[in-house]
């Protein structure tokens, strides 16, 4: 009887064991994980570009400081002064050359040389040039910037020279009293007339 009771305990304990196992319940798979969409990077416009001068091309912005800029650094130019037609050339700065033909016409060349500006009349070198032609080298070759009555251009208004937009300045010399008015074009910032009292130089 012993026995009996033996091996039926055996066999229930061998089956718990079975449905143990058989029920054991598998591990759910993890939830997967919650994914974030990522926006592709944006890349930041860069500086726009700056329009700078040349001597070749003035790039300026139609005030009157920048085109004292273009005018100062100018490979050159063809001008009008007061009647007279010439053509300013500067290779490089400290070089230049004007030449103009005058009312009588005579062709007079203007050289910037190491010891000074050096004219030649038809050819021939000459010693003392008119009047007219050094008034023409200073107006041609330099910036005469003076000290202004107003303390700076006033903006006059917007006018157009020959078919070119322009900014019109006015400023009073406060050494000399002359009324200056200069014309600086709005399309690329050069000087395109400049009247000191009554004389005109017109640059194209």
């Amino acid at each position: 009887m012993k026995k009996i009771v033996m091996v039926c305990l055996l066999v229930f304990a061998a089956c718990g064991r079975e449905e143990t196992s058989n029920t054991a319940t598998t591990a759910a798979p993890p939830s997967p994980v919650p994914t974030t969409s990522i926006p592709a990077p944006t890349t930041a416009a860069g500086p726009r570009s700056v329009n700078r001068s040349t001597p070749q091309k003035c790039a300026g912005d139609g005030s009157y400081e920048q085109a004292l800029d273009c005018f100062r650094m100018s490979s050159g130019f063809h001008f009008t002064f007061d009647g007279l037609r010439g053509e300013m050339t500067r290779p490089t700065l400290g070089l230049e050359r004007v030449q103009f033909k005058a009312a009588d016409g005579v062709t007079w060349i203007g050289e910037a040389k190491h010891q000074g500006v050096v004219w030649s009349r038809n050819g021939a070198h000459e010693l003392s040039p008119p009047d007219v032609a050094n008034q023409l080298w200073q107006r041609t070759t330099m910036v005469l910037d003076p000290q202004k009555t107003e303390g700076s251009p006033q903006l006059a208004g917007s006018e157009s020279i020959s078919g070119e937009p322009t900014n019109h300045y006015h400023f009073t010399n406060a050494n000399t009293g002359d009324a200056n008015d200069v014309w600086v074009s709005t399309r690329d910032g050069r000087i395109v007339k400049w009247k000191v009292g009554k004389s005109v130089l017109e640059m194209r």
